[in-house]
């Protein structure tokens, strides 16, 4: 069994860091995973998080450009399509 922590501080209603016997753990509540392991300081666990955040962002904005190209590519083939029914709809009027 671990040892309990020495300390944590409630940084948001979310976030908690932790002083334990081998270090600082950041665990975040909405993740439900810890965002830092065994840091040496605060600083370092914050630090550590930051960076987890900066890639995990870097990779949802580089999945919504490929959708938005997707999404995209797929109105402008609806728009053709109804031009041309449109189009062929008014020649037979």
């Amino acid at each position: 069994m671990s040892r309990p922590p020495i300390e944590t501080t409630h940084l948001s209603a979310t976030l908690h860091l932790s002083e334990c016997h081998d270090g600082f753990w950041l665990y975040d509540d909405t993740r439900k995973m810890n965002l830092a392991l065994r840091a040496k300081t605060r600083e370092a666990a914050l630090l550590h998080a930051l960076s987890y955040y900066q890639e995990e962002l870097g990779r949802v904005e580089k999945k919504r450009k490929a959708l938005h190209v997707v999404v995209e590519s797929f109105v402008e083939s609806l728009k053709e399509t109804n031009d041309d029914e449109f189009c062929l709809q008014q020649e037979n009027d």
